[in-house]
């Protein structure tokens, strides 16, 4: 069983804010000159907060992301063939145009040397450089199964909670999780085969391979006859 092409998907639209500078001063005397106001550019998103991205460019950037994050999916299909699902990659960029850091807002991925895969794709790539401060994109991807392919049997998150809820001194020593999205495929004898987790924010990325051994050492109920996949939320 070979899962589709990824990306047959793409979800969100950019979404851009920079780390800016103060509103500009009030206008000088008539005598002083005078800075004309810059016109606002098509394609551009503003904030008080955060400096400027030109929309066309960040969107051409995550268009040329593709082919990786498509080889990012297909590597990790070798080893999990439902392996499909939902991610939002969000990214931090510099003045330089580099990435300061990307993490994944959304995911139920649940494999993380995907998602790891994935991340140092958008950490490589050269974005468009911000003006007036840093800048943050982010957009989604939809990832799905081949259309003649047997999906996981859905598990509601209740039935991985007290397993969750047993791991927790484990979890909360690998750095800060709270609020953090899991997910899991787990085999026909309860074992889970890969693991994948979102993190709330950027802080939580530094903790997110220790959490995944955690997770994939977790021996849950068997889904019986079929492997299942299950989404559940840190608390």
């Amino acid at each position: 069983m070979r899962p589709a092409l990824p990306f047959v998907t793409l979800v969100a639209v950019v979404a851009l804010v920079a780390c800016g500078s103060a509103p500009p001063p009030p206008p000088a005397p008539p005598a002083a000159p005078v800075r004309a106001a810059r016109p606002h550019r098509p394609g551009m998103a503003m904030s008080s907060e955060l400096g400027q991205l030109d929309a066309a460019q960040v969107d051409a950037t995550f268009q040329g992301l593709l082919p990786q994050l498509s080889a990012c999916l297909e590597r990790g299909a070798r080893a999990n063939e439902l392996l499909s699902g939902h991610a939002k990659l969000f990214v931090r960029i510099g003045q330089d145009g580099r990435a300061r850091w990307a993490y994944l807002v959304e995911s139920t991925l649940g494999d993380r040397d995907t998602e790891r895969c994935m991340l140092e794709s958008a950490r490589r790539a050269s974005w468009p450089p911000p003006e007036g401060g840093e800048g943050q994109a982010q957009k989604a991807f939809d990832f799905d199964l081949a259309a003649d392919a047997r999906p996981p049997v859905a598990w509601e998150p209740a039935r991985v909670r007290a397993a969750l809820e047993a791991a927790r001194p484990k979890l909360a020593a690998c750095g800060p999780l709270a609020g953090a999205t899991v997910t899991l495929y787990v085999g026909t004898d309860g074992a889970v085969t890969a693991a994948g987790v979102a993190p709330r924010d950027e802080k939580g990325e530094g903790a997110i391979d220790c959490a995944a051994d955690v997770l994939r050492a977790l021996k849950l109920d068997s889904p019986g006859s079929w492997p299942a996949k299950v989404t559940a939320r840190l608390d």
